[in-house]
């Protein structure tokens, strides 16, 4: 019996003790960020109530990048705010102005906070470049870097075209077969060119399916999955995803191992200018080993071929998702922008011809030609204005600080995230901004510091290159000779919230999904009929 009391005793002095520690952390967490710029601060839930009347305000699972807005407009936050969210998450601090932004990405390049690089390697594996840190991602930059120089990028215009006169024939049958998801077909046509950019050969997913793109999307979906609280639904998703992985994973090693064995076969070592592929690059290393060592049969390292795995499956489902993700966005807003659509058409009638043979003749010969492109260049921006599908956060070393107004605010032990969206739902930057305006961005009118979809600094996209060219040539070759509407539109009676009122021409669809990006939800539902433009 005694030893039956002792027992209880034990256990309630460690119950105890966690108690007292929880409510310790808790007093000092809250009292640290009680006086600090962000919206109205309780003692006892910080700001887990405020972010939860803002969630309660949108459709499930939206980005964070939503709430931020609204939260900083409903509160008239400037400059920089914090988020008070212990126990459920991380402290944050977010930074809504350029000037503050370039602070932490620019001035100072701070390493990518361990929660990115932990839904990164979630989804694909630990260190891919967009997450990575230290010497792994200078190492995984400075091998990939040229691939994505624009001089590179432009040697690829008759891939790209190769690829969307494929979507455009598949586009033709779809406007006989009723509504379609665009974002499921337009997901095909961008993967197939990103597949063979990486890979070096096709990856056929508009003509026959692929693995790849499925194995890909299946695991995305899980990811999905596993927020839920279920334990339930958690396990099935390991269950699940462990399977998909392992089988992903084995295809993609066994296409690096035959790229490797056929280099190795034909003598053949990539120099930075001269390279078939983003594989070739980052393969460039261990063939140089081999001239050195005269040992071309020695196996890949398993840690060195973990890393490129994890690259290969970032840039297939990194490189095809954000750019899909824009693309709908684009195609959304032109069926409801029918003057923003003429002048585009009339751009493309000016600088590439009334036919889509002499534009293909002026691609082929002079692919530069795409830089004319200049309100299809404002269209793409000022889609990714209204809708940045990238988003990055940031860690800083103890004792770092930022400088708003002459005062500095500390930043160390926090989630650091520059909030472009916000920024870009800022009249103060962008007059009208809940207007869909791409003349806003012709004659280079926005400071570079004031459009941020690709972040800026060292660590800001390195596709973005690549990403603007493909987007030209699909619209190029796409918005003369269909027209696109969107279908199950549901519009809300009024705006859900002050900083944007284009749900009420789309519904909820405006409303970025949380994903590996800030994507569109429901599928982008479509209906597609020829336009007959370019015979009249």
């Amino acid at each position: 019996m005694a030893d039956v009391k002792s027992l209880v005793l034990i256990a309630s002095a460690l119950v105890a003790a966690v108690a007292l520690q929880f409510l310790y952390k808790l007093y000092q967490t809250r009292k640290r960020y009680h006086d600090l710029p962000g919206p109205p601060h309780s003692f006892l839930w910080g700001h887990l109530k405020e972010m939860g009347d803002i969630a309660g305000q949108f459709p499930p699972n939206c980005h964070p990048q939503v709430y931020y807005t609204a939260l900083a407009q409903k509160y008239d936050l400037k400059g920089l705010f914090y988020l008070d969210l212990w126990p459920i998450a991380d402290p944050q601090i977010l930074l809504i102005e350029p000037d503050l932004m370039d602070q932490v990405q620019v001035q100072r390049v701070y390493e990518q906070h361990p929660m990115a690089e932990a839904l990164m390697s979630n989804i694909v594996g630990p260190n891919v470049i967009a997450t990575a840190n230290g010497p792994i991602w200078k190492k995984l930059h400075t091998a990939m870097a040229p691939s994505f120089l624009l001089s590179h990028v432009r040697t690829l215009t008759g891939l790209m075209t190769e690829e969307t006169l494929l979507f455009r024939e598949r586009l033709k049958k779809l406007a006989t077969s009723g509504v379609f998801s665009f974002e499921h077909e337009c997901s095909k046509l961008i993967f197939d060119i990103i597949g063979q950019i990486v890979f070096s050969f096709p990856t056929h997913a508009q003509t026959q399916g692929s693995t790849y793109l499925e194995g890909l999307k299946e695991t995305q979906k899980l990811i999905n999955e596993s927020l839920s609280m279920n334990p339930l639904v958690k396990l099935n998703v390991w269950w699940k995803k462990g399977a998909v992985t392992k089988r992903l994973d084995a295809s993609v090693s066994q296409k690096i191992k035959e790229r490797l064995a056929r280099m190795r076969d034909e003598n053949i070592v990539p120099s930075k200018k001269d390279f078939l592929s983003i594989l070739d690059l980052m393969l460039r290393e261990t063939l140089m080993k081999d001239g050195q060592q005269d040992a071309k049969a020695a196996e890949l390292p398993q840690e060195e071929l973990k890393l490129l795995v994890t690259q290969v499956k970032g840039l297939l489902l990194g490189g095809q998702g954000t750019t899909v993700d824009t693309l709908c966005f684009v195609y959304m807003l032109l069926s409801k922008n029918h003057e923003v659509l003429r002048k585009l058409r009339h751009e493309h009638d000016s600088v590439f011809g009334r036919n889509t043979g002499e534009a293909l003749e002026i691609l082929e010969d002079n692919p530069s030609r795409l830089n004319d492109l200049e309100y299809t260049s404002a269209v793409i921006k000022e889609t990714l204005r209204l809708f940045p599908v990238g988003f990055g956060v940031r860690k800083a070393p103890p004792g770092a600080t930022v400088n708003y107004q002459g005062q500095l605010y500390p930043i160390d032990d926090l989630v650091i995230a520059p909030v472009w969206h916000t920024m870009h739902y800022n009249a103060e930057y962008f007059p009208e901004p809940t207007k869909f305006k791409p003349e806003r961005f012709l004659n280079d009118a926005v400071p570079r510091p004031w459009f941020r979809s690709f972040s800026r600094g060292a660590r800001a996209c390195l596709g973005q290159n690549l990403a603007m060219d493909i987007m030209r040539v699909v619209l190029l070759l796409t918005v003369r000779d269909f027209d696109f509407e969107c279908a199950g539109l549901q519009p809300s009676q009024k705006p859900k919230h002050a900083y944007t009122d284009l749900d009420t021409v789309f519904g909820d669809v405006i409303f970025s999904e949380l994903a590996m990006e800030a994507k569109p939800r429901g599928g982008v539902m479509m209906t597609v009929k020829e336009s007959g433009y370019m015979k009249a």
